[in-house]
């Protein structure tokens, strides 16, 4: 009974923060290389890889808040995130902060969405340095030719 009571107040108390905005900036961990010894695609090195790439996103809109994760997709500063997360920003002309890996913050904007697929790209500004995440390697794929 006392794990589910400290549950349920750990959880209360959880909510209760990220609602009111009493959690300070997030510090997301720098990615290190991968472990020595690993063969290049085993999991530690993909996500060795993909974590520079990869944001949180913070969206408030009236009375609605969510939180959810994105890519980086190029070097301008758009981001692949999911619709149903940024919804509350373009509803209710909320707010959409992402927070980088490296713990830098930036105000994004919503370029475009679909419902029905449930994906949105926002646009961050200001934001210099990105690395996009390299979605498909062509030579890994029988029969097409590296774009290089």
């Amino acid at each position: 009974m006392l794990c589910v009571l400290s549950g349920a107040v750990g959880g209360l108390t959880g909510a209760s923060l990220e609602r009111t905005g009493g959690l300070e900036a997030v510090q997301l961990p720098r990615p290190g290389p991968p472990p020595p010894g690993r063969p290049p695609g085993d999991v530690a090195g993909i996500a060795a890889c993909a974590l520079p790439s990869v944001v949180t996103l913070s969206v408030t809109g009236t009375g609605e808040q969510a939180t959810g994760t994105g890519f980086v997709i190029d070097t301008r500063g758009r981001i692949l995130t999911t619709n149903h997360v940024v919804a509350p920003a373009v509803l209710a002309g909320g707010r959409i902060t992402v927070t980088f890996s490296s713990g830098v913050t930036a105000r994004a904007t919503v370029v475009g969405g679909d419902a029905g697929y449930d994906l949105a790209v926002v646009q961050v500004h200001g934001v210099h340095g990105l690395t996009p995440l390299p979605l498909d390697h062509p030579g890994d794929r029988p029969g097409v030719p590296d774009r290089n």
